[in-house]
């Protein structure tokens, strides 16, 4: 199977882009990638002049994430070439800028905009692959309800293999909860705070919040206003640098905001934390039900203070039942995460889409 990658991605900044490549190859597909980045225009012109060549005997066109801008583009080529088209959607434009991240408001032309690339990516592919069923239905549930979308299959985040277990380099006597993100309104830092807050008088805990983003600023006003002296914030640290600084924590923790995304989907951050063996804490929903269970995570009622303090006091108290977990999280990642794992699964997403496409026109679903 000969496939183009086809979009505006940036290996560099996106593990999703690397492991889709990089799993696919593995099992036996020849990816060629036509990708170009800028601005709208220059971008669509340098893409348009390259894909004919890539696309020289390939048997269908994936667009990389984030890849609703460039679908327009690539749907027409696509017919053109009478290939069959696959999309990662893995996320909504309009729900994240919209409703999550709440930059764009809502109403205005931007987030119209944004619905319009997500529905015409969602109606007109022939295959959608999500990072969690819930996260796929969430989508067309939300962006085109009652229309007729492509079919979704599900291909995990995973973790690229760089994340491994290594030993743990102890730099006191406490026990670290590590969070590593960009401070997005739903990865619930709030949560985190106020469950520390909460711990405050738990001598063993260390609470540790590394990255910048949005809501940093706010979130360390919110631990001066609580007077918190059992966090701290460390900033950003390069990619490659994140599995030493992971080997160094005793805990990971996911997401615990309480919206509709939190729930469907599964973070890199937690699939990371499975890969180098470390105990995870994370919120329970619909999407992390997917792939984790009470014997390889920690997990907790979203958007609880209470609940995540609670489930921090557990992990604490028992020191076998943590290394049980992370065995069992790190033996989960092996036969499920790992980039061959996550490929084999991509490509036998997309070699049925072409046996589809070989045989008839390929189908679409109805959201309910």
């Amino acid at each position: 199977m000969k496939v183009v990658y086809f979009g505006s991605f940036d290996e560099h900044v996106s593990p999703r882009v690397r492991l889709i490549r990089e799993g696919l190859c593995a099992n036996g597909v020849e990816v060629v990638e036509c990708r170009a980045g800028g601005s709208a225009l220059p971008r669509w012109s340098r893409l348009a002049r390259a894909l004919p060549a890539a696309a020289r005997g390939a048997d269908l066109l994936l667009v990389g994430k984030p890849g609703q801008r460039e679908m327009p583009l690539a749907w027409t080529f696509a017919r053109a070439l009478g290939i069959p088209l696959a999309l990662d959607l893995f996320a909504s434009l309009w729900i994240n800028e919209v409703h999550e991240r709440r930059r764009v408001a809502a109403g205005t032309l931007a987030a119209k905009k944004l619905r319009a690339l997500d529905r015409f990516a969602l109606q007109r592919a022939d295959l959608c692959l999500v990072d969690t069923v819930a996260h796929g239905q969430l989508i067309a549930s939300t962006l085109a309800p009652g229309r007729r979308v492509a079919p979704q299959r599900r291909v995990f985040v995973g973790a690229e293999a760089c994340f491994t277990p290594l030993p743990r380099v102890r730099r006191s006597g406490l026990l670290e909860a590590l969070f590593v993100g960009t401070f997005i309104p739903f990865h619930g830092i709030d949560v985190i705070l106020r469950a520390a807050a909460l711990l405050r008088d738990e001598p063993r805990l260390r609470i540790t919040l590394l990255g910048d983003g949005q809501e940093r600023g706010a979130m360390e006003r919110l631990a001066a206003e609580l007077a918190l002296q059992n966090v701290r914030f460390e900033p950003s640290i390069d990619y490659a640098a994140l599995p030493a600084r992971l080997a160094r924590a005793d805990l990971a923790l996911g997401l615990f905001g309480a919206t509709p995304t939190a729930a469907a989907v599964i973070p890199k951050k937690v699939f990371a934390a499975l890969a180098a063996m470390k105990p995870v804490i994370t919120a329970d929903g619909d999407g992390p039900r997917e792939a984790l269970d009470d014997s390889t995570a920690y997990l907790c009622a979203p958007g609880d203070p209470e609940a995540l303090a609670e489930t921090l006091r557990r992990a604490l108290d028992d020191g076998p039942r943590r290394d049980e977990v992370a065995a069992r999280g790190r033996a989960l990642h092996e036969r499920r995460f790992t980039a061959a794992a996550t490929g084999a699964a991509c490509r036998e997403a997309l070699a049925d889409l072409l046996a589809r496409s070989r045989a008839t026109v390929v189908p679409t679903a109805t959201v309910p």
